[in-house]
């Protein structure tokens, strides 16, 4: 293998992180619609949907430590057997018209996502650095299949003879797993096979971050899920309130693109431009995104600001992970764990706030608040990236 190329392990974790975003865009479509049909009051509609990032916020600290104990392979085959869990409890819970079911069933999808958040950082262990950005980007530009084939399979599956509706997205989740889990199987078989000559290369290019980094990178990656999460949650209502539901469906596949397609050239960008500078640019234009929809509520506005959002968010993220997925060894489970709790926090945050703030604020001053939040998280950033040249150069 050449040692500007990828090995082919990590194409199977792209696959891995394509299935883990069709469940994850699925439940997305389907969890609002389904609760408010089986909750018992309309006020419990979305605790399905809440208790799924519940779950990811309880445990992806646990898991990571788990990794370190157990190796990925181990913990992200239990992820497989909650995801198929999720199928059925989802199915069995549609056929009985039972909420609490369905809260049960979102909580193990929860579980599932949790163990595949780890799936991009998977991909680079024992990588040089110069791959490192490559790879996480290989992997998270997975979200591209995810937003092409998802909706198509939402569609299709939404009504199925002799079935109530819904019911068999859910059973999705079960094919998804019976797939997921050779594949992951395969990717651990040729991980092992190619590890033994690594080692020196990861010393030789891997150091031990700095807190002021290690900070950075947390808040970088976990308000870019933040505010692209309240930005999209809050374009969506405005839209489904202002155009008809086909508009706002095509308007938020859009932002999902938009999200992932750059992952197949932002690696190269920040070799070119540098880690940093991406996630300023990333920040810069997730602040474009908030200034855009304030210029005027014409459709227009609003679905540029959301691809802007989309590449925004991919830059932010991107960097951040690659940042992180450069930890040596020592740093990396308990660092990488720290951060998808804080970012399974933030977008837990995320999503429950947009209704509330729309409703107190209004579209315009809930623009003008993610403009500004995102501004003073850029300013942090570069003030912590100071703070870390300034520790060098007097060493």
């Amino acid at each position: 293998m050449a040692l500007n190329q990828l090995p082919k392990y990590v194409y199977y974790l792209l696959i891995a992180q394509a299935f883990n975003l069709i469940a994850a865009v699925l439940s997305v479509t389907v969890s609002a619609i389904v609760g408010l049909k089986l909750a018992p009051t309309q006020a419990l509609a979305t605790v399905p949907y809440g208790l799924q990032f519940l779950a990811m916020l309880l445990t992806t600290f646990i898991f990571s430590f788990l990794m370190k104990r157990w190796g990925r392979h181990v913990v992200f085959q239990f992820g497989v057997l909650c995801l198929f869990a999720a199928g059925f409890l989802g199915y069995q819970a549609l056929l009985k018209q039972d909420f609490w079911l369905l809260c049960l069933t979102h909580f193990s999808l929860g579980l599932f996502l949790s163990t595949a958040s780890f799936y991009r950082f998977a991909a680079s262990d024992r990588l040089s650095s110069e791959l490192i950005p490559k790879a996480t980007a290989l992997v998270i530009s997975g979200g591209v299949m995810a937003a092409v084939i998802a909706p198509v399979l939402a569609i299709q599956f939404q009504k199925v003879k002799g079935l109530p509706d819904f019911t068999a997205i859910y059973l999705i989740f079960c094919g998804l797993a019976l797939l997921l889990s050779p594949i992951l199987y395969i990717w651990h078989s040729k991980h092992k096979l190619q590890q033994t000559p690594q080692p020196k290369v990861e010393s030789l290019n891997r150091v031990k971050m700095s807190k002021h980094l290690v900070v950075a990178a947390i808040i970088s990656g976990a308000f870019a899920y933040y505010i692209m999460n309240v930005m999209m949650i809050m374009s969506s209502l405005h839209l489904k309130e202002h155009h008809s539901f086909h508009y706002a469906s095509i308007s938020i596949q859009l932002h999902v693109l938009a999200m992932f397609v750059p992952s197949f050239f932002v690696s190269k960008l920040i070799q070119l431009w540098g880690t940093h500078t991406i996630i300023y640019t990333g920040f810069i234009l997730l602040m474009l995104s908030a200034f855009i929809p304030m210029m005027g509520q014409a459709g227009i506005f609003i679905n540029v600001a959301l691809i802007v959002l989309g590449v925004g968010w991919n830059f932010a993220y991107s960097g951040a992970s690659t940042l992180l997925a450069g930890l040596e060894e020592q740093q990396k489970h308990r660092v990488q764990g720290i951060n998808e709790t804080v970012i399974a926090l933030f977008a837990t945050l995320g999503a429950f706030l947009p209704a509330p703030i729309l409703t107190s604020l209004g579209w315009n001053n809930a623009n003008l608040l993610a403009l500004s939040l995102t501004f003073v998280v850029l300013l942090v950033l570069i003030g912590l990236s100071r703070r870390q040249h300034a520790q060098v150069s007097s060493m």
